[in-house]
């Protein structure tokens, strides 16, 4: 699991950051973090203690709000796509139909992709790179043998959901794609 680091204006925000040891510290070598913005409630990871060692607010997306606010406390925000997040990152529902996916506790899969002003986009668990450099979907890289139905599903979320021509992303598991995300996408579509 990874998280990503995204500085606009000076202004260091954090999407799905990691619990790692010393994070704070090299943090402040930055001047601290102005925000923390998570995917799904599922990545709450160090958001909490590093929401508390900088005062600033951690956006959860709306749907997931009350899961991520017992793991992160008093310091969640909820947004949606009409929000206007900071660092001029807007957010894209990607949601996988509920008989596929979720519980009426946990909704699986029902999780904001990030788009950056540069045009990468960050993800949760609905996209990754494989080791290769291929483009997988929600199953593929959590399962040895991966669900047709819900890679399918996760596919057609994800493709319906990303900006065409992005060419960057930044995922929480997995690989990054680097200047290949369109290319992937394509040849990921037209193989179904």
């Amino acid at each position: 699991m990874v998280g990503h680091l995204w500085i606009h204006g000076g202004n260091p925000i954090l999407i799905d950051p990691p619990m790692r040891p010393n994070l704070a510290q090299a943090l402040d070598f930055l001047g601290g973090v102005t925000a923390i913005l998570l995917t799904t409630a599922d990545h709450t990871r160090g958001a909490r203690y590093l929401a508390e060692a900088f005062q600033c607010p951690v956006y959860v997306p709306a749907q997931s709000l009350s899961a991520a606010t017992q793991a992160i406390g008093g310091r969640a925000v909820a947004y949606d796509e009409s929000t206007r997040l900071p660092g001029g990152i807007h957010a894209v529902r990607c949601h996988i139909a509920r008989s596929m996916w979720e519980s009426d506790v946990n909704p699986y899969l029902d999780e904001m992709m990030l788009v950056l002003p540069n045009g990468a986009v960050a993800v949760g668990d609905i996209a990754m790179g494989s080791p290769d450099g291929r483009l997988w979907v929600c199953p593929e890289g959590f399962n040895s043998v991966a669900d047709p139905a819900k890679v399918q599903a996760s596919l057609a979320a994800f493709a319906r959901s990303i900006p065409r021509g992005a060419t960057h992303l930044l995922a929480s598991h997995g690989s990054d794609l680097a200047n290949t995300l369109s290319r992937e996408l394509e040849l990921r579509e037209a193989k179904q």
